[in-house]
C-alpha cells in the first residue's frame, strides 16, 4: 500500500517465527515496522498465553528477532505511538550525534539524559560551531549567558528570531546528524511564529528534526499541533522527543546495515516534497 508510511504491529505472540522474519525482512528495507510485543515480564507472558491459547515464548527471543530484521521494538503504547510518528513525519537519520536547542535548562537535561539512553550521542559541539554562537553573543543576537556546548539554552530571554539563528548554526554542522527543539511556550519574548521559522529553515536541509513543548494547556497542544502540521513531530514531553529521534537514528543505522540508506531516503524526500 504506498500510502501507508509506517507500519506498527501490536503482537501477543507471534506462532510462526521463521514466517515472521522472511517477510519482515522483506519489508523493513523499504517501509518502518514498529512492534509493541506484550508479555515481557512472567506473569505478562502468562496472561497473553492465556489470552491467545499460544505460547508467549522468550522475550529475549522475541528482541532478537526483531533486531535482526530490522524490526524497532517499541516498550509501551507511548512510544509505540511516538516511534510511528516520527517515522512518519520524518526521514531516518545517517548518524547517532544529536543537537538539543532549548529554552529551558531543566528539559536540556531531561532530553539529554533519554538520548544517552537510548544509545545516542549528545556530544560538545566543534569549535566552529562554538565561535558562530558565541559571535552571536558578541552582535546580541542571543544572550551573553545562553550556553552553547550542546544543549543550547537560550534561556528565558529567547525569542523566535533566536530559535531560528540558533537552529541554522545546527543545521549547517556536518557533525550534527538530527536535531531536538525544545520550544516551552510560556516565555514572555517568544512568539508563536517560532515554529514557522524552524520549519520553514528545515525544508532548506535534509537533516531530521523533532520538537518538544511541555504540557497540555491550550498553547502547548497549540504549539505541538502546528509543528505536527509542518512536518515536524511534537511531543509532550523532552523524553517523548528523545525516544523519536532514537527511532529515527535506529532505522537509519538499519537502512545502512542493509545498504538501503540512500534509496530509503531519496524515496521519502519525494514523497515529502509532494505532499
Amino acid at each position: 500500500d504506498p500510502k501507508t508510511q509506517v507500519i506498527l504491529y501490536y503482537a501477543e505472540s507471534i506462532d510462526n517465527g521463521r514466517e515472521f522474519m522472511e517477510v519482515a525482512r522483506k519489508v523493513t528495507p523499504k517501509k518502518p515496522i514498529v512492534a509493541l510485543k506484550v508479555g515481557r515480564s512472567e506473569a505478562g507472558a502468562r496472561a497473553a498465553a492465556s489470552h491467545t491459547g499460544s505460547i508467549a515464548g522468550s522475550d529475549k527471543i522475541y528482541s532478537s528477532a526483531f533486531k535482526q530484521v530490522g524490526v524497532l521494538r517499541a516498550n509501551d503504547l507511548e512510544e509505540f505511538f511516538d516511534m510511528g510518528k516520527a517515522l512518519a513525519f520524518q526521514p531516518p537519520v545517517a548518524g547517532k550525534n544529536v543537537a538539543i536547542i532549548t529554552d529551558a535548562g531543566g528539559p536540556g537535561i531531561m532530553a539529554v539524559d533519554e538520548c544517552v539512553a537510548q544509545g545516542l550521542n549528545v556530544k560538545k559541539f566543534s569549535e566552529e560551531t562554538i565561535a558562530k554562537f558565541e559571535k552571536l553573543k558578541q552582535e546580541g543576537k542571543i544572550p551573553r549567558f545562553a550556553t552553547n556546548l550542546n544543549p543550547v539554552d537560550l534561556t528565558g530571554s529567547v525569542t523566535s528570531e533566536m530559535f531560528e539563528e540558533g537552529t541554522r548554526i545546527l543545521f549547517e554542522d556536518p557533525e550534527i546528524d538530527g536535531i531536538i527543539v525544545l520550544g516551552l511556550h510560556h516565555l514572555p519574548a517568544l512568539q508563536e511564529d517560532f515554529v514557522d521559522r524552524v520549519a520553514e529553515l528545515s525544508k532548506k536541509y535534509t537533516k531530521s528534526v523533532v520538537a518538544c513543548d511541555v504540557g497540555e494547556t491550550e498553547m502547548a497542544l497549540h504549539i505541538r499541533s502546528r509543528f505536527d502540521k509542518l512536518g515536524i513531530p511534537a511531543y509532550f514531553s523532552p523524553e517523548d522527543a528523545a525516544r523519536g529521534m532514537a527511532a529515527l537514528v535506529n532505522y537509519g543505522m538499519y537502512l545502512k546495515k542493509c545498504g538501503q540508506f540512500d534509496q530509503y531516503f531519496e524515496s521519502f524526500m519525494k514523497r515529502k516534497n509532494m505532499s
